[in-house]
């Protein structure tokens, strides 16, 4: 087995989720796996995953215990990957690294990987909410990681990034979690479209929510904005109503006088 040179990575792991550490020994014939040994150690040399003539993880660290798989199929190949399950925040910025070595004439030693995990959490999509009465847009969401950037745009007249002085942003580290909470707010104006981003430095990636403030938001007593909201003005329903039930009791009330005149009167009815 001819030294390969060694390979550096940097890969990206949801917490909770998997995340493959790749690794290919590059091997111009086939491997036998009979005379193979590998393992992969964090920068601790707590070990991930070991193989050895055939046996899986004898010498694996309880931290890593029923989180890692190797792809035995493929390991004659040259394919020493593992995945690695259920991230964690205690896997960040962790730097992982595969030994190969191939017992049999002239025993070969490589130390052939290095793979730097990165450990990041989806922020949920912003909510959103409009305060007609204080005149705020308020933006919050929960559970990401790292720390986000939040950044706000306004269009009225034109688009434009508001400034961090016209922004009041607060972001919360959860000590049980680790994962961040955020709660933002700006000062609107009516006929703005006002939108928050939330952007995430590991993932790179931004997610937005986006809300229109109008002269039609109507606001409860408690200040809570109801958007799309028009009242109703149900004062001319009423009078037509009552209208029609004076009408209706008029209409009964003449039927029984005049039938009760005819019971009384008959003769004037005959003649």
């Amino acid at each position: 087995m001819s030294a390969p040179a060694a390979s550096e990575n940097e890969v990206t792991g949801i917490i909770g989720e998997s995340v493959l550490l790749s690794c290919d020994l590059k091997s111009s014939t086939a491997i036998d796996t009979a005379r193979l040994r590998f393992h992969w150690q964090d920068e601790s040399e707590r070990v991930l995953y070991s193989f050895e003539k055939g046996e899986e993880n004898q010498h694996q660290d309880s931290l890593y215990t029923n989180r890692t798989k190797a792809f035995r199929s493929e390991m004659s190949s040259g394919n020493m990957s593992i995945k690695l399950s259920q991230v964690t925040l205690e896997d960040k910025e962790n730097v992982y690294r595969a030994f190969a070595t191939l017992f049999g004439e002239n025993d070969k030693h490589n130390h052939p990987c290095r793979t730097t995990l990165l450990v990041a959490a989806r922020f949920p999509t912003p909510s959103v909410t409009v305060n007609k009465t204080n005149m705020n847009s308020t933006c919050s969401t929960q559970r990401g990681y790292p720390q986000p950037m939040v950044t706000w745009t306004i269009q009225d007249r034109g688009n434009r990034t508001l400034d961090p002085w016209e922004v009041q942003t607060n972001i919360t580290l959860d000590s049980e979690s680790g994962l961040y909470s955020v709660w933002s707010q700006v000062n609107i104006t009516e006929n703005q479209t006002v939108t928050c981003h939330i952007f995430n430095p590991v993932l790179r990636e931004t997610v937005s929510n986006t809300t229109i403030v109008s002269p039609s938001i109507n606001t409860d007593p408690a200040g809570d904005v109801q958007e799309g909201f028009t009242p109703i003005n149900i004062t001319p329903i009423i009078i037509t109503i009552v209208i029609i039930l004076v009408l209706i009791l008029f209409s009964i009330g003449g039927y029984f006088v005049d039938k009760k005149r005819k019971l009384q009167f008959p003769m004037f009815y005959f003649l």
